[in-house]
């Protein structure tokens, strides 16, 4: 009976063990890093080509299209402020994410013009608002990130009305997010745990993965890359993919 007892508690064990390990932290490889010459670069995004980015400075509120290593090809003007996300949008038009305000900015990068709307919900921050924004072309909806206090998952119909809402409690904020139509999955990233997360479309995760970047704000993904920018050192950093 004793043997039964130990040979329990031991299976037990294993299958503890094995749960934990399927949220384990585990290191990336770093491809390459590339100085870009943006101010506070924050939200990053990949064109459907997968052959440019963009980002945003929250200190100029200019848009800014760059290379896949970092260079800038064009820059937009978005008469936007406290940007702090961008997500590729439906044709020649991008989506921002005005942090304070809580509102989502659509941009058209052809005629300049652009249109704001404000995403009602609660927060205890005003600083701690809207951070990430991600367009979700399967379903025609949209992902945005309250950064914390609560760290929250909102999804948005096309009328940028807010359609369901989830608690993340899995980093200890969220700084950037992205949306892989390929695998109708998100990419999380977290400035604070300075981790990247791979996520079901409800916010539970999947799998983490640590970086040793400092503030990192905005994330994209290809087939094989992860792009991730850094707000403090202005600096684009490409992982390969798991």
């Amino acid at each position: 009976m004793l043997l039964l007892k130990k040979t329990i508690i031991i299976f037990i064990g294993i299958i503890i063990s094995t749960s934990c390990d399927a949220y384990k932290n585990t290191k990336l490889e770093l491809e390459a890093s590339y100085k870009i010459d943006v101010s506070e670069p924050s939200g990053l995004s990949v064109n459907n080509s997968g052959t440019a980015l963009y980002t945003v400075s929250d200190r100029t509120s200019t848009v800014y299209k760059l290379s896949m290593t970092g260079d800038i090809i064009e820059t937009y003007d978005s008469k936007g402020s406290n940007l702090e996300g961008v997500s590729t949008y439906t044709e020649n038009k991008l989506l921002l994410a005005e942090e304070s305000k809580k509102k989502i900015v659509v941009l058209d990068m052809l005629t300049g013009k652009s249109s704001k709307h404000k995403i009602k919900y609660k927060n205890k921050d005003r600083n701690s608002g809207i951070e990430g924004v991600t367009f979700d072309s399967n379903s025609n909806t949209i992902f945005i990130l309250n950064e914390k206090k609560p760290g929250k998952l909102m999804r948005l119909r096309n009328d940028f009305s807010v359609l369901a809402m989830h608690d993340l409690n899995f980093a200890a904020d969220y700084s950037g997010i992205f949306y892989e139509n390929t695998t109708n999955l998100l990419w999380i990233l977290s400035d604070q745990s300075k981790t990247i997360n791979k996520c079901t479309l409800s916010g539970e995760l999947i799998e983490s993965f640590n970086i040793m970047v400092a503030q990192p704000e905005g994330i994209a993904v290809t087939d094989n890359y992860i792009y991730i920018v850094c707000d403090t050192n202005a600096r684009l950093y490409v992982y390969k993919k798991p």
